[in-house]
């Protein structure tokens, strides 16, 4: 006997679109036997079959298949002319035995056990999404702003984020409005009719569409790939084929539930792996030996004179859709040679800098507050010797200077070993002044 498989599905409030659905594949000889990998059909003479699909209350989003409440309530269904043909999550699809047969509950009894599924469903998709939406934005303009607001990945997250709460957002205002409405129906006598067939496929897909777009438009705005932007496509391979077997097998709801946390160890170990990977091939990319020194856009040697020759320099470079950061981290040792390089932090002289760099004024805003020094002694003014909008220089515990820098479009942080003098100031201005990521 031919069978075919339909992936369309159905909410709740079209349960009565689903059994007209299935009433008119009947009608072409295509008539339903199962969920499996979506609807299974079998085909067969043509026949005026009908449908009625209902919402079981004491039915989960876990179940796959006839629970044993199921199977009772089913036995009452078929007294009544009603044959149970199959069940998955709340879902209960039945088919006319008799053609006496009475509606399976009452209209105010069938209502309430939609919109209770519907809430339902809605606040364990909602809860979680606010909840992750929230951490992530606190995140963001708490202790990770100057990280985060530079990282075309962290910006996708939180755009993704925000997105998918406002569909949640919308979702419960229309499910409110459905309620409102249907209930007034039912006081005034009507009987509603659960009419529309859902857009859920391409609703489920919509997100991770979007997100995967997004990821590709930005990974070409930077000119250049990102490994990180495969973890999404990484991360929706095991979640469709975790999916898809459990749809093949249909376990029953508790090992519906051992699965699904197997699965989900097994994939948080997997992105793990993927993610260490990803770090450390970053790590062993990353600009840490002193022959990358010579890309710096500053060293000591550039302002003063230094003996002695470069032991280290570091550099740590971040641009998104927003702006950049930049920081470099450079160490002489004054007493090293090239026959001799034994390091002393007695004979060091450390340069530290950072330069942000963002056409958009909040965000530096936010840097420059972040930054400013909170002590009680103000420090000094520099805003004459580098010519800038804004300019302090303080001293920490560590006797380290520090210099912060603010322009129009960019902001500087330089600390170093040693005070910087007025003709050293103008030298630094002329080696960072075009500098751009």
């Amino acid at each position: 006997m031919k069978k075919r498989k339909i992936g369309i599905s159905f909410n709740y409030r079209s349960c009565d679109a689903f059994a007209e659905y299935l009433h008119e594949q009947s009608l072409r000889g295509w008539h339903f036997k199962e969920f499996r990998l979506g609807m299974v059909f079998e085909q067969g003479d043509p026949a005026d079959i009908d449908y009625t699909v209902e919402v079981f209350p004491n039915g989960t989003e876990m179940d796959t298949r006839p629970e044993a409440s199921t199977e009772e309530y089913a036995e009452y269904c078929e007294a009544a002319g009603w044959k149970l043909i199959d069940s998955s999550r709340k879902f209960c699809v039945f088919r006319r035995t008799r053609e006496d047969a009475a509606p399976i509950v009452e209209p105010a009894e069938r209502f309430a056990n939609i919109r209770k599924a519907e809430w339902l469903l809605w606040l364990s998709g909602a809860v979680p999404v606010f909840l992750l939406t929230a951490i992530y934005l606190a995140q963001l303009f708490t202790l990770n702003f100057n990280r985060w607001i530079f990282s075309n990945l962290m910006l996708l997250v939180l755009l993704f984020m925000s997105l998918s709460s406002l569909e949640r957002i919308t979702e419960g205002i229309l499910l409110l409005h459905w309620s409102v409405t249907r209930d007034r129906m039912l006081k005034e006598g009507t009987v509603p009719i659960y009419g529309k067939r859902s857009l859920w496929p391409f609703k489920t897909a919509l997100f991770p569409i979007l997100f995967l777009i997004a990821a590709i438009f930005l990974s070409y705005y930077q000119k250049e790939y990102s490994p990180l932007y495969v973890i999404p496509i990484l991360t929706l391979i095991p979640l469709l084929i975790v999916t898809a077997l459990i749809s093949f097998l249909r376990p029953s709801r508790n090992d519906n539930w051992i699965y699904q946390m197997a699965a989900g160890i097994c994939i948080f170990f997997y992105l793990t792996v993927i993610l260490t990977a990803v770090v450390l091939g970053a790590a062993s990319g990353s600009e840490t030996a002193s022959d990358h020194v010579k890309d710096f856009p500053l060293v000591q040697a550039d302002y003063r004179q230094m003996d002695g020759m470069i032991i280290s320099g570091n550099a740590d470079r971040m641009k998104s859709v927003l702006g950049s950061a930049s920081h470099f981290y450079v160490t002489y040792d004054t007493e090293a040679s090239e026959t001799s390089s034994t390091y002393s932090e007695d004979t060091s002289d450390n340069l530290q800098y950072t330069i942000y760099q963002s056409p958009h004024s909040w965000i530096l805003d936010r840097l420059w507050k972040d930054e400013m020094p909170r002590q009680k002694d103000l420090p000094e003014d520099r805003i004459r010797e580098w010519g800038a909008v804004s300019a302090v220089r303080r001293i920490n515990g560590s006797n380290i200077y520090c210099e912060l820098i603010r322009y129009t479009d960019r902001i500087w942080i330089i600390s170093s070993d040693e005070r910087l003098e007025d003709d050293q100031v103008r030298v630094i201005h002329e080696k960072l002044e075009h500098v751009s990521y």
